[in-house]
């Protein structure tokens, strides 16, 4: 049994090992190697106390992931994914222009033996800004239109001031933050709660992402009374330089909504301006008030204008001599039975004094001159002859005439 065991016991021996070199040779020519691409794999950003310890924040690019190219036995590669393997960049080892490398190391301590990883891209650009804070005013934004007949008074919010934190492109951008109050059809006071919204000089919302902030809701408190239409009276004071006069007061707006209580309402009725001084004054004047100075206690604008802009026109006064005829006088107060005749002649002079237009365009029949012969009989008188008082014209002297009466 032996002896047959031992038979051409060196031909058994090459043939075993025959048989381990093909299946060595055909187990590598099955097994080749292989290379694969793999995308999108996650970095992990560490130790990114290194940047906000120097009162600095960082932002990373979006779709913050990394492409790389494995090579190995293709039994392994044909089945790896990106969750097979791990990026990390470390945030303390940033360059000065801000670039981050990023490794990547196979999950698999098996897996990592038996192969080769090659980056797409060796590193990353982490966006690197000074952290700043800032205390900004809320302003509260009103929605909608209150009942007819009122008005909102005053709208406050508190807390009336947020601090805002975050890296200086994204602070800096903030022009205002406000808060939103449906007032639609209200007629009394209300009290609502809003979140605060960010804008920026456009008025588009920036994303609150982006920063911190200390205050996530704010109380609206909005106060709604009646209105009432006020007209706006405007008055000087002193006197202007000798021989001018105030021709005209312009000023917009003659009137202005204001809004109250309803009994103090009641109380007023117009708005009187009475302080513009021309004391001396030999042109025109332009100012403007502001019209809250002169609204009494309880009485506020309803409205947004705030000013009033007024322009007194201050003019030189001029004389003439109008021409005047015994037809242009009239005789008030005939009795029937006699006749009234002039016994001087029949042209006489008005001296008058006043603005240029005015007197330019100035007729006798304005002035509408008249003697009152009431009660009077048989003889001949002097009588004044008086003139109807117009506005911002003065007749400077007396003119006397003599009648005759008779009877027919």
């Amino acid at each position: 049994m032996k002896n047959k065991f031992f038979a051409h016991f060196e031909l058994k021996v090459l043939s075993l090992v025959i048989a381990i070199v093909v299946w060595i040779i055909v187990a590598n020519v099955d097994d080749y190697k292989t290379t694969k691409h793999i995308e999108g794999i996650e970095i992990e950003f560490v130790n990114g106390s290194a940047i906000t310890k120097k009162n600095k924040v960082y932002e990373v690019p979006e779709g913050t992931t990394i492409d790389v190219v494995v090579k190995g036995r293709r039994k392994i590669v044909e089945n790896l994914t990106r969750e097979d393997f791990h990026a990390v960049a470390d945030l303390s080892k940033m360059s000065i222009t801000n670039a981050v490398k990023v490794d990547v190391s196979a999950v698999s301590s098996y897996i990592a033996r038996d192969l080769t990883i090659s980056n797409i891209t060796d590193s990353v650009v982490v966006a690197v800004e000074d952290k700043v804070k800032k205390q900004l005013p809320i302003t509260v934004r009103t929605l909608s239109d209150v009942a007819s007949g009122y008005a909102i008074r005053s709208k406050t919010a508190a807390p009336n001031l947020i601090t805002v934190e975050g890296a200086e492109s994204a602070v800096n951008m903030i022009e205002e933050v406000v808060v939103d109050a449906n007032v639609a059809g209200a007629s009394r006071s209300l009290t609502t709660a809003s979140t605060p919204i960010f804008l920026d000089k456009s008025g588009t919302v920036i994303d609150a992402s982006k920063f911190t902030y200390d205050v996530h809701e704010i109380e609206i408190s909005v106060e709604i009374l009646k209105t009432k239409e006020l007209a706006i009276n405007v008055e000087t004071t002193g006197v202007p330089k000798n021989n001018y006069v105030v021709s005209a007061i312009d000023y917009q707006p003659t009137s202005v909504m204001v809004v109250g209580e309803a009994e103090e309402l009641a109380k007023v009725h117009e708005i009187v301006i009475d302080d513009i001084d021309v004391a001396d004054a030999a042109e025109a004047l332009e100012t403007s008030v502001v019209i809250a100075d002169y609204l009494p206690n309880g009485i506020s604008l309803a409205e947004d204008t705030q000013e009033i802009m007024i322009k007194v026109m201050i003019e030189p006064v001029v004389e003439k001599t109008l021409a005047i005829t015994n037809e242009d006088i009239k005789i008030s107060g005939k009795n029937n039975g006699y006749t009234y005749t002039f016994k001087d002649g029949g042209t006489y002079t008005l001296n008058v004094r006043g603005l240029k237009d005015d007197l330019d365009n100035l007729k006798i029949l304005s002035l509408a001159p008249d003697i009152d012969v009431t009660g009077y009989g048989v003889g001949t008188y002097t009588f004044t002859v008086t003139t109807k008082e117009l506005d911002q014209i003065e007749v400077t002297n007396t003119l006397k005439v003599r009648l005759e009466i008779e009877r027919e």
